[in-house]
């Protein structure tokens, strides 16, 4: 009885280990790790942009570039900025972890705020709120939380009052716009 448990235990563990435990392509990896290394001059949309050229989820290279010790701080800057364009539960992760953590260096930590922010806000904002707002009185990253948070809830409230299609088509007809 006890060999057949530790025999369904043991391919279970064969089977689900895979999809818990996402391995990165070493080749990936090292392109992934070049293409921000190399490139100095380049916008953040144009990083994105080569990044999916060589991988289609580039999230999981992304954390690993972050994590390791070996690589530049500029290079974990620009590894950082890009996760804002991956709003995941994995990036997500990532950006609280490096938020969270004091001993992160302050550009890492500023980075991973305004990335969090600018990727989250739009989906929860109250979460965003709650978790940036117990940084505020961080010595390093206080003054980055308060402006992410102002420049995050002012995109929120440009988004939510553009004028819609019947207002620009009353105001194309001379009609007055109502109230809403």
């Amino acid at each position: 009885m006890y060999i057949k448990k530790t025999l369904l235990i043991l391919i279970l563990a064969a089977f689900a280990l895979p999809v818990v435990a996402q391995s990165i392509d070493p080749s990936i990896y090292s392109k992934v790790k070049s293409d921000l290394t190399i490139s100095r001059h380049k916008s953040k949309a144009e990083f994105k942009t080569s990044l999916e050229r060589i991988v289609s989820d580039p999230v999981p290279y992304l954390k690993a570039i972050t994590e390791d010790p070996s690589i530049r701080i500029y290079v974990k800057e620009k590894a950082i900025a890009l996760l804002e364009y991956y709003p995941s539960e994995e990036s997500e992760s990532v950006l609280k972890s490096k938020i969270e953590d004091g001993s992160q260096h302050k550009s890492l930590r500023n980075l991973s705020v305004k990335s969090y922010s600018s990727a989250f806000y739009g989906k929860d904002p109250q979460k965003v709120e709650i978790f940036l707002g117990t940084f505020k009185n961080d010595k390093s990253i206080g003054k980055t939380v308060d402006s992410s948070l102002q420049e995050a809830r002012y995109s929120a409230f440009k988004k939510k009052t553009l004028p819609s299609k019947e207002d620009f088509e009353k105001y194309r007809r001379n009609k007055p716009l109502e109230k809403k």
